[in-house]
């Protein structure tokens, strides 16, 4: 991620999600080859990963899906004013690339 993206710097919090998940997907491969896991472990990190975010609503005109919908809407505008091709087509590299590089401009121009 940070090779790509390298002003994405995530947080410890994040960081740590990252590592408990990984934990966890490791143990869960463990056990599909067969190996001894106690099951403990794997309750013990999706306790963990569960409760370390807060719930939120995912429906509704207030809801997370709604809300990322309008958001994605207004970067693909505002990245549009500065670049010829449709973000709506972009990969996902060339998407975050060029967000970064619209990012990078307007602080020079503040400057």
């Amino acid at each position: 991620m940070e090779l790509y993206f390298p002003a994405q710097k995530e947080s410890g919090k994040v960081k740590q999600q990252y590592l408990k998940l990984k934990q966890r997907a490791l143990l869960m491969l463990e056990q599909i080859t067969g190996k001894e896991v106690e099951q403990t472990q794997i309750d013990t990190l999706d306790g963990q990963l569960l409760s370390s975010t807060a719930p939120q609503q995912f429906w509704g005109p207030n809801g997370v899906e709604a809300k990322t919908v309008v958001s994605f809407e207004d970067v693909c505008i505002a990245m549009q004013q500065h670049v010829t091709k449709d973000p709506k087509i972009m990969t996902v590299l060339e998407f975050f690339r060029t967000l970064e590089a619209v990012k990078k401009k307007a602080q020079e121009r503040k400057k």
